[in-house]
């Protein structure tokens, strides 16, 4: 079969998939692209020469080709590519050139001893007549072929590639050889050095006994998840005042009687300490923190041993042996994969409290071990009318979890501390550790102590309490292969800069201007204005001149501030992405990490978001809408206010990225995309993703305000399960306020910078502050 066999017998028949092609001829010669990774073998006679490659060859029939430039070169196409490459071959209008890659690195740069068979790679550049430019399309689509951007100029001709979206317009398309010297720029990789990680401060140093696995695990549990074991079931024993192991509080018999002294706070008191079982497992990401959670709750099928008397706490609840599992919705399909797979056929029975699954009686419970719902559930569950997740302690979802009763109860998460020091202490009072049941026994205790500026006996009471109660190990406690930080410094060209430059210089002018005047309301409005400039910035930085505002963001008027509404989820996008939100009622705190996890089927008033900045969450919203009390705030007259959402689906760019115009015109490439392909087709091409472990290269286009983010998008692809070298590659531009936001990022990096972080409550004037942070960022 060849192109023409693609054609129907009545040209009437002919849709075009393109426009029509207006200004060439269709008898141009062009370009179509690049046929990657056809993978092959040479034979190589025993020769004196060393191999240079990639070297060009010839097709000499479906499977095999030649070099003219060598003629003890011979090689074999495997069958699967046979019918593609005859149809190439038989189409004579169409010029191929192919190029050989030795694909073997002990062979490469060697001249062979005797006769060899070498693994190698081919490419074909494939040039045409424009008139076949839908067939060939449709001829390579048939094979699941995706035509990419060539290596080298053979022709100086167009580039056409039917595949690309850049394409639909032919007039508009750029010469090849635009292409390949855009594509072909010197990539820069700086080594990153690796340090350790903001909370390594809390890892434990204590080398555990390992516990048996338990029975219904299928295959084996690693080293540190059998010692995680060992700390769950010691924990779940509750205090251990004679100190077997480390704890928090001890017991002193005096001549004046029995004292029970702790050894965080060093205060003592006479009443026994109220029980606590549980604690907080904060392994990083990709330790295998689920696997470890599901062996604990197995380990009740093996032991008739109670760690705790059901209805201690005086009440006639009924007791129910099963473990409700409390996750975000997006990760209730990821612990039923994990049971099923690493838990024996009928070891643990399962049920999913969440949607149409809800269980409705207690006898729904018998014979499960583990129910699995999400703090969205919980929430809508919990009957109080008090104002997500457990580290915002104020909001409804925090207190509807904390109020659940349990015997033991654990908090899983790989970032125990990650704005503000509260958001540990939110994870205390979720386990109920006596005394931290109270924040403000935390706070005296260790909080005070950093704003005091007692650094080192704060740091030493956050360890003692840490160590006692949650377990945490660093990333190199399991064998991984080598990982590779990079970042790759990018340099705007010569239109980017100048279009960068004026819409900073614009920002800076409405900053200084407003810094000097004294209402909050001015400010508030100049900040909403210079957050939507910061974020053309950064898609300048992302895009180049591909970026156009849809209007002038520096024409402010009177009528955009009616039109709240239609910038009020943008602006808040950008805000949250800079810094946590704090709701102006009841203080619960918004983060873009926890945003991504919300259920987008939950129904409940939308939040509400101020011209001046002021965020009211959904809950608190909900209870002003019963009360039928407006959003006041503070201002006389009000601001104008707006309905939000702060679901993941949100963060998706309300701003005009590329017209469609921009995206089929000949402009250059943004400089950063630019230097990504070059870096990609600096990549062996058999190099493929099939799976996240099998992943070896993460590029991350932009660095994120929270570090932490970035290091969770990283860990998808290095943990357990990862067989190869990884490598990681950071894009910034130099001398823009990326380079700033990184300063920020190396500051959060430290723990002490974490801690001291300006979130832990309190309303400011944000609109101030926000603008003096703005101004040091441009």
């Amino acid at each position: 079969m060849s192109f023409n066999d693609l054609m129907p017998p009545n040209p009437s028949d002919v849709v075009l998939l393109q426009p029509p092609l207006t200004g060439i001829e269709q008898s141009t010669i062009v370009c179509f692209g690049m046929v990657p990774a056809i993978s092959a073998r040479c034979e190589l006679q025993k020769s004196c020469e060393a191999i240079s490659s990639p070297f060009e060859v010839d097709l000499d029939s479906s499977n095999k080709f030649s070099s003219a430039s060598r003629s003890d070169l011979c090689g074999q196409i495997p069958s699967d590519y046979g019918q593609m490459i005859q149809g190439l071959l038989d189409d004579k209008t169409l010029t191929l050139y192919t190029s050989c890659t030795i694909t073997d690195p002990r062979t490469a740069k060697r001249a062979p001893t005797s006769s060899e068979l070498l693994v190698c790679s081919l490419e074909v550049t494939v040039y045409g007549p424009l008139k076949i430019f839908d067939e060939i399309g449709s001829w390579f689509d048939e094979y699941g072929v995706y035509l990419q951007d060539p290596r080298k100029c053979h022709l100086e001709v167009k580039y056409c590639n039917p595949q690309r979206l850049s394409s639909d317009d032919i007039a508009s398309c750029p010469s090849l050889i635009e292409v390949v010297s855009r594509t072909s720029i010197p990539v820069n990789l700086q080594d990153i050095p690796r340090r350790p990680e903001l909370l390594d401060a809390l890892s434990s140093q204590v080398d555990l006994d390992e516990t048996p696995q338990p029975s219904a695990i299928l295959g084996n549990l690693k080293r540190h998840q059998k010692q995680a074991l060992t700390f769950m079931l010691r924990r779940e024993r509750g205090w251990n005042f004679r100190h077997q192991y480390p704890d928090i509080w001890e017991i002193l018999d005096t001549e004046q009687g029995r004292f029970f002294f702790n050894l965080v706070s060093e205060t003592h008191q006479f009443e026994e300490p109220a029980p606590f079982y549980g604690g907080i497992i904060a392994d990083p990401m990709g330790l295998g923190k689920t696997l470890t959670m599901i062996a604990l709750a197995a380990t009740d099928l093996d032991s008739n041993d109670a760690h705790a008397q059901p209805g201690a706490s005086g009440d006639d609840k009924r007791y129910i042996p099963a473990t409700l599992i409390v996750v975000p919705p997006p990760l209730l399909g990821t612990w039923e994969d994990q049971l099923s797979e690493h838990v024996v056929a009928g070891g643990l029975s399962c049920r999913r409290h969440h949607g149409k699954n809800r269980l409705t009686a207690t006898g729904d419970l018998n014979g499960v071990n583990i129910v699995l719902t999400t703090y969205h559930t919980i929430s809508a569950e919990w009957n109080s009318d008090r104002a997500h997740f457990i580290r915002n302690g104020n909001s409804r979802m925090a207190h509807a979890v904390c109020a659940l009763d349990a015997v033991a109860r654990w908090a899983v998460t790989g970032t125990p501390i990650q704005n503000r020091l509260s958001d540990i202490a939110s994870l205390f009072k979720f386990i109920r550790a006596y005394p931290h049941t109270d924040p403000k026994c935390f706070e005296a205790d260790i909080s005070r102590l950093w704003k005091l500026g007692e650094d080192e006996e704060a740091v030493k009471r956050l360890k003692r309490l840490s160590a006692c109660l949650l377990l945490r190990r660093a990333k190199d406690t399991i064998s991984l292969p080598p990982r590779r930080d990079t970042q790759c410094p990018v340099d705007f060209n010569q239109e980017e800069r100048v279009l960068y430059d004026e819409m900073r210089k614009k920002a800076v002018i409405s900053i200084d201007e407003t810094l000097q005047g004294d209402s909050e309301q001015a400010r508030a409005g100049v900040y909403v204005n210079v957050l939507q400039q910061i974020e053309s910035l950064r898609l300048i930085c992302n895009l180049g001149v591909h970026y156009h505002t849809r209007q002038d963001n520096t024409t402010r008027s009177t009528q955009e501030m009616e039109e709240w509404a239609g910038i009020a989820q943008q602006t808040f996008n950008i805000q949250q992405q800079m810094a946590p939100v704090i709701c102006l009622r009841c203080s619960s705190i918004i983060d873009v990490n926890e945003t991504l996890l919300d259920d987008p089927a939950a129904t409940h008033q939308a939040p509400k978001f101020t011209r001046c900045l002021k965020f009211v969450c959904s809950d608190c919203t909900q209870k002003g809408f019963k009360r039928k009390n407006g959003l006041a705030c503070g201002h006389k007259p009000s601001c104008p206010v707006a309905p939000i959402s702060t679901s993941g689906s949100a963060f998706e760019s309300s701003s005009c990225l590329m017209s469609p115009q921009t995206r089929t015109s000949s402009l250059r490439l943004p400089s950063k995309i630019e230097a990504l392909v070059a870096d990609i087709k600096a990549l062996p091409q058999d190099t493929k993703c099939l799976t996240l472990t099998v992943v070896t290269r993460a590029y991350l286009m932009e660095p994120h305000w929270n570090p932490t983010l970035e290091e969770q998008a990283l860990a998808r692809i290095y943990r357990i399960g990862q067989t190869k070298e990884v490598t990681t590659v950071r894009f910034y531009v130099r001398d823009s306020f990326e380079q700033q936001v990184m300063e920020i990022q190396e500051s959060k990096k430290h723990l002490a910078g974490v801690l001291l972080s300006p979130h832990d409550g309190g309303q400011t004037d944000e609109s101030l502050g926000g603008l003096h942070r703005l101004r040091q960022l441009l």
